[in-house]
């Protein structure tokens, strides 16, 4: 399966410019219009030129405008598909079409395997989590790995993080859960480790953020219910719990083949 246009843009994110990145917020804004539009449309309703999109889309692996509409169509298809019912209120179908999509996305990553391969073969592992609620799901996390001999050291604290980051190696492995991506005060400490060519597994809700660009490895769910305006999750962090218990099978299926 094709990557979607966020991963697409976390995977090149360094390439890319403040007007690539303008670009590409207008269109996955309005995928539908983009869809029906001709590049020089599209230039005219962003205000900015044709060439400027066209050498965009060609950073994020595409041989130009056409072929990265087709890649819309089946990503406006994909979109759809995932969008949970739209209401104040939770509803049972809501959490439900939550799992199916993170499901959806998890069986999407083939670079998973890569993931499992990190996970027999580090040295340490090590894993931080932002809030009280994720940090629950990691020790539900770390309980699992250990049926399997291997022991997820958990780094309570940002400055326990500071700590370890002196002595982490390129051997060790980081698994990060942020919920939004926002890494806040903790940035500065990652971007160090990343330095030490620390492999980082990012887990985050499906979105552009900047933890997915620093890490490594990226490993997405999907959350309808986070708050517009506090952006704290609004509901349980059962997709996430899903996500964490799909990366742990997948690891023991792993070993079997």
């Amino acid at each position: 399966m094709a990557l979607s246009l966020e991963q697409l843009i976390n995977q090149h994110y360094g390439q890319l410019n403040e007007n690539d990145l303008y670009a590409l917020n207008f269109i996955s804004q309005n995928i539908e219009l983009c869809i029906d539009s001709t590049v020089s449309e599209i230039a005219a309703k962003a205000n900015i030129s044709a060439s400027s999109i066209i050498r965009t889309t060609k950073k994020i692996g595409f041989k130009g405008y056409s072929e990265f509409r087709f890649f819309l169509k089946e990503e406006n298809e994909r979109l759809q598909n995932m969008k949970p019912m739209n209401s104040e209120y939770f509803y049972p179908s809501t959490l439900l079409e939550d799992v199916k999509a993170t499901v959806r996305l998890f069986e999407e990553d083939k670079s998973v395997t890569k993931i499992y391969d990190l996970i027999k073969h580090a040295k340490k592992i090590y894993a931080y989590a932002t809030g009280y609620g994720q940090n629950l799901m990691l020790k539900e996390f770390a309980r699992c790995l250990w049926n399997c001999g291997i022991h997820l050291i958990i780094v309570p604290e940002k400055i326990e993080l500071e700590l370890i980051s002196r002595d982490i190696t390129s051997d060790d492995l980081l698994f990060v859960i942020a919920l939004s991506g926002n890494m806040g005060s903790i940035e500065p400490v990652l971007k160090s480790i990343a330095l030490k060519q620390t492999p980082i597994v990012s887990v985050t809700i499906f979105s552009r953020n900047s933890l997915a660009y620093l890490a490594d490895h990226n490993i997405y769910y999907q959350l309808s219910t986070m708050n517009d305006v506090s952006h704290l999750n609004n509901s349980s962090f059962s997709t996430l719990s899903l996500v964490l218990s799909l990366v742990y099978e997948g690891y023991v299926n792993s070993l079997k083949k």
